[in-house]
């Protein structure tokens, strides 16, 4: 097994809205940096993170028994240009793709002047705007739109452009959904990207004493406990 290597992504993407503000999500990169750390007592790890104080912590001595190397990103472009590089000069035994990318990137601000119902559709207003993008965009507008731009899906390119064809987990969280529905996204998600395993969850599911996650492959699923993921993720790669 010293001969494994695993890369896991962690943390979040951050998009411009400004020289000055963001957007992002509210993941830290935990589960990432717990799976990274279980990883490494069986093999080699890449941990490719956004969350800064991780990678001082893996870089500040490490007490697995093979060495974790950690690098960064902030947003989607350089997450990509990252699995780029690393995939085009090292071949992985697995990927975790836990990271949480965002999936709009905002293109420009506007302010909102004017919000009208359309009487012929219920729930669709015509608004008038006006385009108010700066270097930091101004505080004094009654109401800002911002307008996204739809990311790249970063995990479905393992498979078609970098030619990964190792072991391939991807995470996906959804909101407000029952256990039935998250189960029959998350499978359609998995076979859309060519992942060999998906790892489910609800926000709902993140904290509390059920905190946990459905484990889908080829054929069924079964739920793990949130502390026993990595674990779990340990064994993938040893059965494999």
């Amino acid at each position: 097994m010293s001969s494994m290597r695993f890369l896991v992504t962690a943390g979040n993407t951050r998009e411009k809205i400004d020289h000055v503000r963001d957007w992002g999500n509210v993941f830290t990169g935990n589960t990432g940096l717990a799976i990274a750390e279980a990883l490494a007592d069986v093999g080699q790890v890449h941990l490719l993170t956004s969350n800064q104080s991780h990678l001082a912590q893996v870089g500040a001595g490490q007490h697995t028994r093979y060495p974790i190397v950690g690098s960064g990103f902030t947003n989607h472009a350089e997450l990509k240009n990252a699995l780029a590089a690393l995939l085009a000069h090292q071949q992985y035994d697995a990927i975790f793709m836990t990271a949480a990318v965002s999936d709009y990137t905002p293109m420009r601000t506007f302010s909102v002047t004017e919000r009208n119902p359309d009487p012929q559709h219920d729930g669709r207003e015509h608004w008038v705007v006006q385009d108010v993008q700066a270097g930091k965009v101004k505080s004094t507008h009654q109401l800002i739109a911002i307008l996204g731009q739809p990311t790249q899906k970063l995990v479905d390119l393992f498979r078609s452009e970098w030619g990964h064809r190792g072991l391939l987990v991807k995470f996906k969280l959804e909101v407000g959904i029952t256990p039935d529905e998250l189960l029959m996204i998350a499978e359609h998600s998995r076979v859309s990207s060519g992942a060999d395993y998906l790892v489910a969850n609800t926000l709902e599911m993140v904290n509390g004493s059920p905190a946990g996650a459905y484990l889908l492959r080829e054929g069924g699923h079964e739920w793990i406990p949130r502390a026993a993921l990595p674990k779990r993720m340990v064994e993938l790669v040893q059965t494999q």
